[in-house]
C-alpha cells in the first residue's frame, strides 16, 4: 500500500466536558481511518494528535466541530524536529571523570565518549522522538 509521511507536529486535545471524552476518541478513530497521516495517542491523562503541519491539524479539529459537534481545546503545537551528527567528535582530553560523595557513599566513574555520524557519505536524520 501507499505509505503516508510521518506527522511533524503535534497537540495536546481536551474535550470541553469529560462526557465527550469518549465522543472525541471515537471521531478521531474515524478522521485517522480516513487519512492516515493523522496519529492519535491515548493515554489515562491525555489525547494527542499528530499531523503533517499546523494547516492539517487545524482542519482536523474543525472537522471534529463540524462533523461531529465536539469543541475541542488544542494546547501548544510541538514540532518533532530532526538533528544529526556531522562529524566525529571525543571527549576533551580523552576521558571525562566523575567523581561525587552522595550521603557518605562515594561514586566514581570514567568514561571516553565517541559520538559519530551513523552514515558519514551521506546526510541521515533521526527523529529525536524515536525510539533508538
Amino acid at each position: 500500500g501507499v505509505e503516508s509521511p510521518r506527522p511533524v507536529i503535534t497537540v495536546r486535545l481536551e474535550a470541553e466536558t469529560s462526557g465527550e471524552q469518549q465522543r472525541l476518541s471515537d471521531a478521531l478513530q474515524l478522521l485517522a481511518i480516513e487519512d492516515p497521516s493523522l496519529v492519535v495517542e491515548e493515554t489515562d491523562s491525555s489525547t494527542l494528535l499528530s499531523g503533517l503541519g499546523e494547516l492539517h491539524i487545524e482542519v482536523t479539529l474543525d472537522r471534529l466541530y463540524r462533523e461531529h459537534g465536539l469543541k475541542v481545546m488544542a494546547g501548544t503545537p510541538t514540532v518533532a524536529y530532526r538533528e544529526t551528527v556531522k562529524e566525529t567528535i571525543t571527549t576533551p582530553g580523552g576521558l571525562l571523570n566523575y567523581d561525587r560523595t552522595i550521603g557518605g557513599t562515594r561514586l566514581q566513574g570514567a568514561v571516553h565518549l565517541i559520538i559519530s555520524p551513523n552514515h558519514p557519505d551521506k546526510a541521515s536524520c533521526l527523529f529525536l522522538s524515536d525510539p533508538m
